[in-house]
């Protein structure tokens, strides 16, 4: 059973489940209304336009009886089927579920533990237990999304069958209250913390390490109705077009993250801290920012041969005039149905709407440095519909050590006319200048000679 599938089951347990709101009255009706919708909602694919898309299965009907001052609903033969054709054997599902006087639901229970992991084929290859669990979770009346959640799963464990790699998790925590809900907009916090994460090959070699984990965001004016928090089966109806939200600010840190990359060679990295902040949302003024900044990367020299890995790096950068609105009020369900040709227009119609806004991009820092090599850079440009590149303005890069990369150690396309483009660069110490200027008439000059031409034959590098 590969890592994701695995994370993806131990990380959604909190999510499956939900101390009550004031209530609402409950009777038979309700009971029957909560029964269908629950069944209707929750058996919908995560993302109904993916193949292998997460969703929940019953053996059954859910059914809903009156308990006091709440319902008892029964979720039976729940299986969780994982996006590697994996299930995750969740049992009978039990929720208490309160009904509040503003149509939400209300929701605590608790998981059984352990539950079976079954391959494709319906082998048993593993099971997960929970050490511990505290939940609670509501959803909106139509029961397509959790809106408020506050869930901890600790000592989360994943025990397999011979052949098979395990995964443990010392405390996992998923939280967002919302602090205001009005019209619709929902603003408040938003949390998910792992601790102490460990994924084991199926001869229990380390495959990944991660010491802490920490995902945080605060919006503000969120639109229900435009963005679910948690879309139950990718939902029904998004509404009218418009503005998601007006305010966010996201931070991701990682502490003490090891891993391996796709041909298996191990790598480390000692912390990662990553902050967007996106203001005036609401409007075709919006601002968009990038704070980033990594210690400690590291990755051993294979067959005697290290790559430039960048031990730091640093990256600021902002988008101002973000046509926001624009954007969120664009017809995007014309767009083309195949993965390639849909995200090229998704690409083409957002740099027109940001030519046509002419929005500015500034890089103030750009500085990634390795032992033997480094790259410094900024940049100021505008994005113009008028010029046949797109941009106006300047990027200056500094570049040391990298010249005697092999073409084929840089990959091809963009990157590899990038790395052609070295020999042009201005000797400055032991590094080498490059300033472009990009003209309003398109024309581009590197160090004052006219490459235009070239640009324009890299461009159509695959």
């Amino acid at each position: 059973m590969p890592v994701r599938p695995r994370l993806a089951a131990l990380s959604l347990i909190p999510l499956l489940l939900g101390t009550s709101a004031l209530a609402a009255p409950v009777t038979q009706e309700g009971a029957d209304k909560l029964a269908r919708l629950a069944e209707q909602q929750l058996t919908k694919p995560a993302n109904p336009h993916k193949d292998g898309s997460l969703r929940l299965t019953l053996n059954g009907h859910a059914s809903a009886t009156r308990e006091g001052d709440h319902y008892r609903l029964s979720l039976p033969g729940a299986q969780l089927h994982l996006g590697d054709d994996s299930v995750l054997d969740l049992g009978t599902l039990v929720l208490a579920v309160t009904p509040t006087a503003d149509g939400h639901w209300d929701a605590t229970g608790a998981l059984p533990s352990p539950m079976g992991v079954f391959d494709g084929q319906g082998m048993r290859i593993g099971e997960v237990r929970l050490g511990s669990q505290s939940l609670h979770a509501r959803w909106t009346p139509d029961f397509q999304t959790v809106d408020l959640l506050d869930a901890k799963a600790g000592d989360i464990r994943f025990i397999p069958r011979p052949g098979h790699g395990a995964v443990s998790m010392d405390a996992l925590a998923v939280r967002f209250m919302p602090e205001d809900e009005a019209r619709g907009r929902w603003s408040g916090p938003l949390r998910m913390e792992v601790n102490k994460l460990d994924t084991r090959t199926p001869e229990g070699a380390e495959e990944t390490r991660l010491l802490r984990g920490l995902l945080a965001i605060d919006v503000t004016d969120f639109n229900m109705a435009q963005g679910a928090l948690l879309r139950v089966g990718g939902g029904t109806d998004p509404g009218p077009a418009g503005a998601v939200l007006s305010r966010m600010k996201g931070t991701l840190s990682l502490d003490g993250y090891a891993s391996h990359d796709d041909e298996g060679h191990p790598y480390s990295l000692k912390t990662l801290n990553a902050t967007v902040t996106a203001d005036n949302m609401d409007g075709d003024h919006g601002v968009l920012s990038l704070d980033y900044s990594h210690r400690g990367l590291v990755k051993p020299a294979v067959n005697g041969q290290a790559d430039p890995i960048p031990e730091k790096g640093d990256l600021h950068l902002k988008i101002t005039d973000l046509p926001a609105r624009t954007l969120a009020e664009a017809d995007w369900n014309t767009l083309p149905p195949d993965a390639k040709h849909r995200n090229r227009a998704i690409k083409d119609r957002t740099l027109t709407a940001l030519g046509q806004a002419g929005s500015h991009l500034t890089i103030d820092k750009l500085d990634f440095q390795a032992p033997d090599a480094a790259l410094v850079g900024n940049a100021a440009l505008v994005f113009d519909a008028a010029n046949p590149r797109g941009l106006t303005g300047t990027l200056s890069l500094l570049m040391r050590g990298l010249d005697h990369l092999p073409a084929n150690g840089v990959g091809n396309g963009a990157m590899l006319g990038f790395f052609a483009l070295q020999s042009m660069g201005a000797p400055e110490s032991q590094s080498r200048r490059f300033s472009l200027d990009f003209r309003p008439d398109g024309h581009v000059k590197l160090n004052g000679s006219d490459v235009t031409l070239l640009m324009t034959g890299l461009a159509k590098l695959p």
